[in-house]
């Protein structure tokens, strides 16, 4: 009896560990994630890379609407506070991606100058 019990809570940790890196991966790779990080011209390998993760590119179409709500509701110098890419925003992006938001913002300042 004790072994059912002993199995029984072993399978349901093991289900319940494996559904939450699930939902982390989700919201990882996101179709959202991947149109802010285009519009933030972030380098093209790592958008291959996110791709393939994500398991297809999203349509330009959807790019434009996503990157339009995002140019409309960014204040001009936010920093991706709470992984948030507009203040109240429901998408949320990891701090991975943040940094490589931040660090194309650099690339881009260097090249204007």
């Amino acid at each position: 009896m004790r072994r059912l019990i002993f199995s029984i809570f072993v399978a349901a940790f093991i289900g319940i560990s494996s559904s939450s890196v699930e939902a982390q991966e989700a919201r990882i790779y996101s179709t959202e994630g991947y149109c802010i990080l285009a519009f933030e011209q972030v380098d093209r390998e790592f958008l291959v890379n996110y791709e393939k993760k994500l398991g297809f590119k999203p349509k330009n179409k959807l790019c434009n609407r996503v990157t339009r709500l995002v140019s409309e509701f960014q204040p001009a110098k936010w920093d991706f506070q709470f992984g948030q890419p507009y203040p109240g925003s429901g998408i949320y992006l990891s701090p991975e991606l943040v940094a490589e938001i931040n660090k194309a913002k650099q690339r881009q300042r260097k090249a204007r100058k």
